[in-house]
């Protein structure tokens, strides 16, 4: 495996491996077999080492040649293939988009993953409250609001890793200066100076 890294959460990755074909997937060609099973393997698998599949774009090393092994009726071909995975780490600062909302904090889409803002982690200098007949949390001293639909901007503390994508989680949290609702910021940033 390679990964190309940059300044995103986003990676192109080269993921080397003998891909196993099917026999029903004989009578389609080989490349088209290829990235079919590719995707139905790795597209919204969380891995630990390639992170979330986010696709799988192409394949464009195949040979020419597979193996069979006895007994089995699919051909093994070696392959690589370039795969989008989105790889979070702790400490990584992410906008995401608030989702649910509950006694226990909030749920937040940061990128493909979900991420769990806990209520004590809501709030830089605040308590946060639960407000059930709003479906949102306030802050105790500066009535501030987050609810669902709004767009935050988070940090990651650590992530909660399983096999299926959806079974792993981002812990998160907004107790720093510079994050939070990004309505919050903005209106921070045009404060002056004290």
């Amino acid at each position: 495996m390679w990964l190309l890294r940059n300044n995103f959460m986003f990676y192109l990755v080269k993921l080397e491996e003998y891909v196993r074909v099917d026999p029903f997937k004989f009578n389609i060609p080989l490349k088209q077999a290829i990235l079919e099973t590719l995707r139905e393997k790795y597209v919204g698998v969380y891995d630990k080492e390639l992170g979330y599949i986010v696709t799988v774009l192409d394949a464009p090393e195949i040979d020419d040649e597979g193996f069979l092994i006895p007994g089995d009726g699919g051909v093994r071909v070696r392959v690589v293939a370039d795969l989008i995975s989105y790889i979070p780490y702790p400490g990584d600062i992410s906008d995401g988009l608030v989702e649910e909302i509950t006694e226990a904090g909030a749920k937040i889409r940061v990128g493909p993953m979900t991420g769990v803002l806990h209520i004590s982690q809501v709030f830089d200098g605040d308590y946060a409250v639960y407000d059930s007949k709003r479906g949102a949390l306030i802050g105790k001293n500066t009535q501030k609001v987050l609810q669902i639909n709004d767009m935050v901007r988070v940090r990651i503390t650590s992530i909660s890793t399983r096999n299926e994508a959806r079974e792993s989680r981002l812990m998160l949290t907004c107790r720093q200066p510079g994050l939070g609702k990004i309505e919050w910021i903005r209106h921070q940033e045009l404060k002056p100076s004290q």
